[in-house]
């Protein structure tokens, strides 16, 4: 009986190698020509790999007038085993209004079942006449290289009106080369909203260790919230099984002239650990139930704002001190910190009493004193309220 499964299985899981073959996505990209780069024809593409070539497979937008100037889209499809594909052909109907000319950018071609990335680069015009309504034109392989999945984490500030309704695109730069062009969506999803962090897995040709990535930010759609608060960018080799971080922690902001702009973003390796102390005054109602935050400032830059918090457990008690370990990135030499006291939630302690605070960097084993001992009340106007406190001088006594 178990030779009998055993037998079944392999049966059925021939079967649906034989039915189903490969599965791909294919991103094509539209160039960004002054007169009209992008089609409402139809387009075709056909795969020739070692085993035989794909029957000819349209490529639907799914309802969406065509493909449009300066875009990337991407298409599921399924095809035969046909090995590995060689060489495209791509082909469109030039029949209808603003369909007779297409600026052909390129096409990646992502063999999920082979786990292959296939690159391939034409840039070129094409174009129909009334005498030939269909144009084909085959292109062969210019890059192929296996593919690594990747884990993007993109977490936005939460500073007002940090959030964004603009297009956010991805460029992974790395050791191997560059990675496409890639679009973080979810669709139906609200992305890149205030003080929200966003996760995306991608699929791209394998690049090699990612020192520097470029992010896009296209607001050419006319989006009601342009501008992005971008705190930073983790990028996970799943793969390699390594992590990287893309610190920005700036505003990116289009124009009415330039309404797409891009950062390029190096990796940051060097962090620091720091020990975090807090200590709230012993003054009556001294304690507070807000949310606490603190930024450290140095000679080589400023950490992210770092929300100080123990999962269910009270900080910030009348005569509490409270420890937090944080990682975040080396500003060198401290010497002054930003805390925050956001009772936006509207807390029924909104007030606190904050004594002191001391830092030490676990990495050069030096303790900072950031000594405050006074009040910070927000108000029914201004339920966030923030300090800059100096680095304590012990020499002279003063901040």
């Amino acid at each position: 009986m178990k030779l009998f499964s055993l037998t079944l299985i392999s049966v059925i899981c021939c079967f649906l190698c034989c039915c189903y073959g490969n599965n791909y996505k294919v991103i094509v990209r539209t160039g960004c020509g002054k007169i009209i780069a992008g089609t409402e024809g139809k387009v075709y593409i056909t795969l020739y790999g070692e085993k035989g070539n794909s029957s000819t497979i349209r490529l639907d937008n799914e309802g969406k007038p065509g493909i449009q100037r300066c875009t990337t889209d991407t298409f599921d499809i399924s095809t035969e085993d046909i090995g590995i594909v060689s060489k495209i052909r791509i082909e469109f109907d030039g029949r209808g209004l603003n369909s007779d000319n297409w600026l052909f950018g390129s096409v990646l071609l992502i063999d999920e079942t082979q786990k292959r990335f296939q690159y391939f680069q034409p840039v070129r015009w094409l174009i129909t006449n009334e005498e030939q309504n269909t144009k084909s034109v085959e292109f062969k392989v210019f890059e192929s290289r296996p593919t690594t999945d990747y884990k993007v984490t993109v977490e936005t500030g939460d500073e007002e009106d940090a959030g964004t309704h603009a297009k956010v695109y991805i460029t992974l730069n790395g050791g191997k080369g560059d990675s496409h062009k890639i679009l973080l969506d979810h669709e139906g999803k609200s992305e890149f909203q205030r003080g929200q962090t966003d996760t995306f897995y991608i699929t791209t040709g394998d690049i090699g260790l990612v020192p520097e990535i470029q992010v896009e930010l296209d607001s050419t759609a006319g989006s009601q919230s342009p501008n992005w608060f971008l705190k930073g960018v983790s990028v996970e080799d799943l793969k390699r099984k390594l992590d990287r971080s893309f610190l920005w922690n700036e505003w990116l902001t289009p124009t009415a002239d330039q309404k797409t702009i891009s950062v390029e973003i190096p990796f940051f390796s060097l962090t620091t650990d720091y020990e975090v102390r807090v200590v709230t005054g012993d003054e009556e109602e001294a304690g507070t139930h807000g949310k606490v935050y603190i930024t450290i400032y140095g000679e080589k830059g400023h950490s992210s704002k770092i929300l100080l918090d123990h999962e269910g457990e009270p900080e910030f008690q009348r005569g509490q001190t409270d420890t937090f370990n944080i990682t975040t990135k080396d500003v060198g030499s401290v010497s002054m910190i930003w805390i925050e006291l956001d009772n936006t939630e509207e807390s029924d302690s909104p007030n606190w009493f904050l004594y002191e605070v001391s830092l030490q960097d676990l990495k050069r084993k030096l303790e900072k004193q950031f000594p405050w001992n006074r009040w910070l009340k927000p108000t029914a106007d201004h339920k966030t309220i923030s300090v800059e406190i100096p680095l304590f001088s012990p020499t002279t006594g003063k901040q």
